[in-house]
């Protein structure tokens, strides 16, 4: 029997991706995954979609979302995975966040024109296939009016970090996110974690309920992986791990070269079911076993 593979972190169009839902599950299944998981950002808009055409292709789709937050001056963002993408509170904190998100690149549109470039939120907002707005979309016109000839250049001199028409993500503690999750009835996992994420700050996470930690991913480094890995397991918390695929959005595609064991996956199905089981049966009053 063949090895399964899958890959859970995949952005579509609905929010900084190229590529719908369906194109990128067809292309998972063209690259030989047998699952993926859809973590847009801020939105859970391409769910539906993504697992109707799963559901053709024979590709497991693990609804998902992926939340920006801010620690110690720190962005952190939390993935989350088998959320309730129907919960109508969870809808309404990423109807919040997306709002944010468009009132951010208003500011950064007024930002680059004081700098004499001349764009207008209607024209970021046309790059925007879905409901989530973002700097990609910002780069995107950047480079069709011809202000920067690449991608990474439109982050380096005028929207990335530090640069004079940057601005501020909304701002949510990592706590809140990982509490959102949890009453969406999902599992929470720190993305990407590098080097600069340290041992402390990880177990302050855990403390606050995060599930699991990314493992793989493309700017983890394989030395990384093992430590994360060990470290993982050694504070009892799940791992996960994928691409990050945009759809060819930095100039490859990823996907097919960050898989992860379907195994992996399994495992957070498992105690998404345990905990949520756990959950109902103590909601519902049910008997609980106790020692003694």
């Amino acid at each position: 029997m063949h090895d399964l593979w899958a890959d859970l972190h995949i952005h579509t169009s609905c929010s900084d991706g190229l590529l719908t839902p369906s194109e990128m599950i067809r292309r998972a299944r063209d690259v030989g995954l047998s699952a993926v998981a859809i973590v847009d950002h801020d939105t859970v808009e391409g769910i539906p979609e993504a697992l109707e055409t799963g559901r053709e292709c024979q590709v497991h789709v693990l609804p998902g979302v992926e939340l920006s937050s801010q620690f110690q001056g720190r962005d952190v963002h939390i993935l989350g995975y088998e959320i309730d993408y129907t919960d109508e509170k969870f809808v309404g904190h990423l109807a919040l966040f997306r709002q944010e998100r468009h009132r951010r690149i208003v500011r950064m549109v007024g930002n680059l024109n004081r700098l004499g470039l001349k764009l207008t939120i209607e024209e970021v907002e046309e790059k925007s296939k879905g409901s989530s707005i973002g700097r990609p979309h910002v780069a995107e016109v950047l480079m069709e009016k011809g202000y920067v000839e690449t991608f990474q250049e439109a982050f380096q001199r005028y929207i990335g970090y530090g640069t004079p028409a940057y601005e501020e993500k909304y701002r949510i503690l990592p706590d809140q996110a990982i509490a959102i999750i949890a009453e969406a009835r999902g599992l929470s996992f720190l993305a990407h974690p590098g080097y600069a994420v340290t041992d402390d700050l990880i177990l302050h996470f855990i403390k606050a309920g995060l599930d699991g930690i990314e493992v793989v991913h493309p700017n983890i480094l394989e030395n990384r992986t093992r430590y994360l890995i060990e470290f993982a397991r050694s504070h009892g918390v799940l791992i996960s791990g994928g691409s990050d695929c945009h759809g060819g959005r930095d100039g490859c595609t990823l996907m097919g070269k960050y898989n992860v064991p379907y195994a992996m996956l399994e495992d957070i199905l498992r105690e998404r079911e345990r905990r949520f089981e756990k959950k109902e049966a103590l909601l519902s009053g049910g008997n609980v076993e106790t020692e003694g």
